[in-house]
C-alpha cells in the first residue's frame, strides 16, 4: 500500500491519500486488526427475520429498529456460520428446523470480521441460545431424565482419596482458558511430588465444544499415558455460554469414560453454575481453583501418611528386635555352650579309647596268625582274616553308632535350655505385621520413583529444547559439540589460546583436560 499524507485544507487535518480501493480498505483492515477488532468476541439479542442456506454457510437475517437525530431507522444484518456448525446449534437448543428462529428473538455469540471485498463487517455466530435461563434450565432437565433412564449418572459422592495418589492428569481445556490457568496456579507441589499435567485442546464454548471434548477422551484412552484422572475445566460465563456443555451425548461420553478408563472431575465455571458434566463425572468440583486444590491436598495427605508410615515401621520393628534379643539370655547361651564342650570332649575320649581297644586286639590277631601261619593252609589262613576284619568294622560301626546316637540325644537336651519358641514366634510376628506396611512402603517408593522419572525427562527436554532456541556455545553439546575453557573463562576465537595453554574440554557427557601443543592458523 502506497499512501501520501499532507495537510488539507483545515488546520491539523491529515489526509490519506491512495493509489486505488484495494490499497483503502486494505489500510482500514490493518488498522482495525492493530485495533483488536477483527475477531471481536460480541454477544447481543436480536429478532431473526429469515434465515437462508447457501452452499455450505447458513445465512441468518435480523433487524433492529431504533431512532437517531428524531428519524427512525432499522438495521438489517446477516449473520453466517457453517452448516454443520448450524446443525449443532439447532440440535442444541431444540429446534425442529431453521424455520424456528424466524420471527423469535434470540442470544447470539460470535466473533466480528471485517469484508473487505464489501467494505463491511460481518458476523461469525457459534453460539445460539433462548433469551432467559427457563429455557436452558428445561433442556438441561429433559437431559438429566433421559441420562437417569440410561443409569448414566453418578451413583454415589466420591472422594479423592478412594484412588492411588495421583500422579498423572489429562486436563481438557483451551489453552487460553482463564480456568486452566487457574487450575495450573493452584496445583503449587514441590516438585517431586507435582503430577504429570498434559493438556488435549478442546473448544470450551459455542457448538464445537461436545466434538471437541468427545475427541479429546479418545485421544486420551488410545494414549499410551496411563492417566490417574481426567479434568474437564473451564472458567465462569453466562448460562448461553455453558448452555452446550448440557449434551446427552457428551453427558453418555463422560459416564463411559468414568467405566472404562478412569475417573472424569468436572470443574467447569463459577459456584452457581451447573452443567450435565456435573452430575455424570465422577466428582464435580465448583471451580477450577477448587479442582486443583482438592488434587494438591489428595497427593498432601498421601505423602504424610507415607511419612508417618515409614516411622511407625521403624519404631514397631525396632521394638521387636529389642525384645527378641531379651529373649536369649547369655547365660543360657553360656550353659548350652559348656554342655555342648564337655560332650564333645568325652565323645572324643570314648571313641580313642575304642580305637586303641580294636587296634590292639588286631594287632595280637595279626602276631598269633603269623606265629601259626605255616600250621594252617592258605585257605583257612584267609577265611580267618576275613572274619577278623568283619568283626572289626563291626565293633567299629558299633562304637560309631553309639557315639552319634549320646551327640544327638545330648544336643537334643541343651537345645531345649535356648527356648528358641519365644524367638521363632516373635520373628513370625514381626514379619507379619510388618507385610503390608513394608509392601505399600515398596509401593510408594515407586510412585516416587516414576514421579521423578517422568518429571526429570520432561524437565530435561524443556531445558534441550530451550538450549537449542536460544542457541550459543552450549547449545552446541547437544549435536556434539564441545566448549572449551581456559582460565579467564569460554574460548570463544582461536586468538585467546597459545601454544602450551592449559584448557577444560567440556562434552555434553563429561569433561577432559588438554594441552594446546601447536596453533595452525590463527587469525591475526
Amino acid at each position: 500500500m502506497q499512501t501520501v499524507p499532507h495537510r488539507g485544507d483545515y488546520v491539523g487535518d491529515i489526509i490519506l491519500e491512495f493509489k486505488d480501493i484495494e490499497n483503502l480498505l486494505e489500510h482500514v483492515k490493518n488498522v482495525i486488526s492493530r485495533m483488536g477488532l477483527n475477531d471481536l468476541r460480541v454477544m447481543f439479542p436480536a429478532d431473526v427475520t429469515g434465515v437462508s442456506a447457501k452452499g455450505n454457510y447458513v445465512y441468518i437475517n435480523i433487524s433492529q429498529d431504533y431512532r437517531e437525530r428524531g428519524v427512525s431507522r432499522k438495521i438489517d444484518l446477516s449473520l453466517i456460520t457453517g452448516s454443520a456448525a448450524f446443525n449443532r446449534m439447532a440440535k442444541q437448543i431444540g429446534l425442529k428446523g431453521s424455520a424456528n428462529l424466524k420471527g423469535k428473538k434470540w442470544l447470539f455469540q460470535g466473533n466480528l470480521s471485517f469484508y473487505k471485498p464489501r467494505a463491511s463487517f460481518s458476523i461469525w455466530i457459534d453460539t445460539i441460545a433462548p433469551l432467559g435461563e427457563s429455557d436452558i434450565a428445561s433442556k438441561r432437565r429433559e437431559i438429566y431424565l433421559a441420562l437417569k433412564t440410561r443409569d448414566a449418572l453418578r451413583e454415589k459422592e466420591h472422594e479423592l482419596t478412594e484412588i492411588e495418589p495421583i500422579r498423572r492428569i489429562a486436563v481438557v481445556s483451551s489453552r487460553t482458558a482463564a480456568g486452566y490457568g487457574d487450575f495450573l496456579s493452584n496445583l503449587d507441589l514441590p516438585d517431586i511430588y507435582r503430577p504429570v499435567i498434559h493438556l488435549y485442546e478442546s473448544f470450551m464454548q459455542g457448538s464445537e465444544t461436545v466434538p471437541g471434548i468427545t475427541k479429546a477422551l479418545r485421544r486420551i484412552a488410545s494414549s499410551p499415558v496411563k492417566y490417574d484422572v481426567v479434568v474437564i475445566t473451564r472458567g465462569g460465563g453466562s448460562a448461553s455460554d455453558l448452555m452446550y456443555f448440557d449434551s446427552l451425548d457428551l453427558g453418555l461420553a463422560i459416564s463411559k469414560f468414568n467405566r472404562e478408563y478412569c475417573p472424569v472431575l468436572s470443574a467447569i465455571g463459577h459456584e452457581r453454575d451447573l452443567t450435565i458434566p456435573d452430575f455424570v463425572s465422577w466428582k464435580s468440583f465448583d471451580t477450577p481453583t477448587a479442582a486443583a486444590r482438592g488434587i494438591k491436598g489428595q497427593i498432601e495427605e498421601c505423602v504424610e501418611s507415607l511419612g508417618e508410615m515409614s516411622s511407625s515401621v521403624e519404631r514397631e520393628l525396632d521394638w521387636h528386635l529389642s525384645q527378641s534379643f531379651l529373649e536369649i539370655d547369655s547365660k543360657r547361651l553360656a550353659l548350652f555352650s559348656e554342655k555342648a564342650y564337655n560332650l564333645l570332649a568325652r565323645m572324643a575320649e570314648q571313641l580313642g579309647n575304642d580305637t586303641k581297644d580294636i587296634s590292639e586286639h588286631l594287632t595280637g590277631v595279626f602276631v598269633k596268625a603269623e606265629s601259626e601261619f605255616f600250621l594252617y593252609d592258605s585257605s583257612k589262613y584267609l577265611m580267618k582274616v576275613e572274619r577278623l576284619f568283619d568283626e572289626v568294622f563291626s565293633r567299629a560301626g558299633a562304637s560309631i553308632y553309639l557315639i552319634g546316637a549320646a551327640i544327638e540325644k545330648e544336643l537334643a537336651v541343651s537345645w531345649t535350655l535356648l527356648d528358641s519358641s519365644p524367638l521363632k514366634e516373635i520373628t513370625d510376628n514381626v514379619l507379619s505385621k510388618s507385610k503390608n506396611s513394608l509392601e505399600s512402603l515398596e509401593k510408594s517408593v515407586i510412585i516416587d520413583h516414576e514421579l521423578i522419572e517422568v518429571y526429570s525427562t520432561d524437565v530435561l527436554d524443556k531445558a534441550a529444547s530451550d538450549l537449542i532456541d536460544h542457541g550459543g556455545y552450549a547449545a552446541s553439546l547437544l549435536f556434539g559439540g564441545v566448549v572449551l575453557k581456559n582460565s579467564s573463562g569460554i574460548v570463544n576465537r582461536i586468538g585467546e589460546v597459545s601454544a602450551g595453554d592449559l584448557l577444560d574440554c567440556y562434552f555434553r557427557d563429561g569433561k577432559a583436560a588438554m594441552s594446546v601443543v601447536k596453533i595452525l592458523d590463527k587469525e591475526v
